[in-house]
């Protein structure tokens, strides 16, 4: 029988303490697009979990940074039944104040292909 797709993001999958976000930096690998950048970790947990954070580099506006995260947590929500067991902490850059959607997933799903953080297809 085939596990159910849920589009949800609960809490067990969101990286919320300190020590889970250095651990990801310190030990994880990154990637680098025009509209995100994020760093990866093998977790024991079993499935993805995400942290996002969009800083005032990206904009000074509050709205501005908020939507950034609004953004990568709908493409990590859309794509996490993709995604193996990682940790995964989203950067916003610069770029991605004014991109739609698509653009951003765009440049999520080309980064975790290079990344090889997909499930393997059976």
């Amino acid at each position: 029988m085939e596990e159910k797709v849920r589009f949800t993001f609960t809490k067990e999958e969101r990286l919320r303490k300190r020590r889970d976000f250095e651990r990801v930096f310190a030990h994880g690998k990154s990637l680098g697009g025009s509209t995100v950048a994020f760093y990866f970790l093998k977790n024991d947990v079993g499935r993805p979990r995400a942290g996002f954070i969009a800083s005032k580099k990206v904009s000074r506006k509050a709205v501005e940074r908020n939507r950034a995260k609004r953004l990568m947590r709908e493409v990590f929500r859309l794509n996490k039944h993709r995604l193996g067991p990682f940790d995964i902490v989203f950067i916003a850059r610069k770029g991605i104040v004014g991109k739609r959607f698509q653009d951003v997933e765009a440049d999520f799903l080309r980064l975790a292909k290079k990344a090889g953080i997909f499930k393997e297809q059976t």
